[in-house]
């Protein structure tokens, strides 16, 4: 079985090569060869590639797969039985991860193992948060808020599995087994996060600005996981794994 970073670099560095420019020279499409020396290196500048140019999804003309900025995120709802209140975080949106570097890329083909990091220098995460009574339902308040991050990371460690494709050739499929985020300073909706989070919304002032963060930097660590790998998994769906990680 291959790694699935390896058919990830060559489908995310390579597919647009392939798919956009078949009269660029033959070297250019090739991706990287499974004996090379800088198997790793290869790797991180060909995710670099796709990361910093293939955000939108268009990878063609006529394919195109989800775009990853912005990343559409699921609601997200945040009860406290204790406070006599729930809110609810919705048309949830992150805009930035095109601007990310990638980092301390390895590739491991006998364990089947790929692990880089994303340095991201600017993320903005926006949504309508709403809030309501527990007591009185009709007491609802809403706040279009807006989450400014600046100097995050997060490290991803995935596996890979081979699968057989409708025509019987083989494709590979990714598995993100870890993440690590870390967040770096953020403002919400424009203030500074030594105060509570906004006076607009009085439901607010029942969490702590850093309990809120907490709550937020948790759910993006799970929400990046899922569904970058399964931008990722769109992407490799596109091409055997012969023609992307060449012998």
């Amino acid at each position: 079985m291959v790694s699935s970073g390896m058919c990830l670099l060559l489908l995310l560095g390579s597919i647009h090569v392939t798919l956009t420019a078949p009269t660029r020279r033959r070297l250019e499409s090739e991706g990287c060869s499974r004996s090379s020396a800088d198997l790793s290196d290869c790797v991180e500048n060909s995710i670099q590639h796709f990361v910093n140019f293939m955000a939108s999804g268009k990878l063609s003309p006529k394919v195109s797969i989800t775009p990853f900025d912005p990343l559409h995120l699921p609601n997200m709802t945040i009860s406290h039985q204790s406070k006599e209140f729930k809110a609810i975080f919705v048309n949830r949106y992150l805009v930035g991860l095109k601007n990310s570097f990638v980092h301390d890329t390895s590739v491991d083909l006998k364990k089947k193992e790929l692990s880089l990091t994303l340095l991201m220098p600017a993320l903005e995460l926006l949504g309508m948060y709403t809030t309501e009574s527990i007591e009185n339902q009709e007491a609802t308040e809403n706040t279009i808020l807006t989450i400014s991050i600046r100097s995050s990371m997060a490290k991803f460690r995935a596996r890979g599995e081979l699968y057989k494709s409708k025509s019987s050739q083989d494709h590979v499929r990714l598995n993100v087994t870890d993440i690590e985020l870390a967040m770096g300073h953020y403002m919400i909706n424009d203030l500074d996060h030594s105060t509570h989070i906004p006076r607009t919304n009085r439901h607010f002032d029942s969490v702590s600005r850093p309990e809120f963060v907490k709550l937020i930097e948790k759910d993006l660590r799970v929400q990046l996981g899922a569904r970058l790998q399964h931008i990722a998994n769109e992407a490799l769906a596109l091409a055997p794994y012969q023609k992307l990680l060449p012998v």
